[in-house]
């Protein structure tokens, strides 16, 4: 019993019982969105971010940046608009959880998880086929996870069609750029995906071939909006040139009349 209680005292008074482990929660919380040294990602890079901004402000921030963004901070804004209008999911962590994670940050020990994943643009055919498979769920991801039509839109799907609950993915690839999209596929950190695939993420190479047909479909997406200017362009200079026909014609017929009067 007397063991029982001093096992009880040490449990309940250590310091660091309940607090988390920086690097861990970095890789699973924060590498999604950004580098430390690497230059800006979905959101900035974090490298002096402790020299840039007040200790005070960034523990609020990382707390709870969307009430911020709310209450009009002006640098929160600032923030929320040169990265797209990309809002940070508000951090469950205490002030001494965020002091801890600033330092990690802060120490250099930080390493890129996708430093080494192929860019899109070299992608062969086949695994830009397969990407869309993994995507229709036509193909199974390895670990069992769930397919990405079940909660999102991608391109031209046709008779597929694709889920609502998650955004349209068409303009994935532009909207983080290439290694942002790695980051955000194999560290997946959005609050209703988290839970999903906790245990279920996918492979660097299922990534990349999913990657490589979001790729696909944003390059689409783009060709065939800038096909349907053009033709609105060829369409309104047609017009044009058949009103200056018309009116030349017109004005023809004017003087012919004249002249037999």
């Amino acid at each position: 019993m007397r063991v029982f209680l001093i096992l009880l005292c040490l449990f309940f008074l250590s310091p660091n019982i309940f607090s988390i482990e920086p690097a861990e929660y970095f890789t699973k919380k924060c590498m999604s969105c950004h580098t430390v040294g690497q230059g800006d990602d979905v959101g900035p890079d974090l490298k002096g971010i402790t020299k840039r901004r007040d200790k005070k402000w960034l523990i609020r921030f990382i707390q709870e940046s969307q009430s911020m963004i709310e209450e009009g901070d002006p640098v929160s804004n600032q923030l929320f608009e040169k990265y797209k209008r990309k809002k940070m999911p508000d951090q469950e962590l205490d002030d001494d959880e965020v002091e801890e994670l600033l330092a990690y940050i802060e120490s250099g020990k930080v390493k890129d998880a996708v430093a080494n994943m192929r860019s899109a643009l070299d992608a062969n055919p086949f695994e830009i086929q397969k990407g869309m498979e993994l995507f229709t769920g036509k193909l199974k991801l390895s670990k069992g996870g769930p397919s990405c039509i079940s909660c999102h839109e991608a391109g031209n799907l046709g008779v597929l069609g694709g889920g609502s609950l998650g955004p349209d993915l068409t303009n994935a690839y532009s909207s983080y750029n290439d290694k942002g999209l790695s980051k955000v596929i194999t560290k997946i950190n959005f609050p209703t995906m988290v839970k999903v695939y906790k245990k279920r993420g996918l492979t660097e190479e299922e990534a990349f071939q999913i990657k490589s047909f979001l790729w696909t479909t944003d390059r689409q997406e783009k060709e065939d909006h800038g096909n349907q200017k053009k033709f609105f362009f060829l369409g309104l200079i047609g017009f044009l040139l058949a009103l200056g026909a018309l009116d030349l014609l017109w004005k023809k017929r004017t003087k012919k009349s004249r002249r037999q009067q």
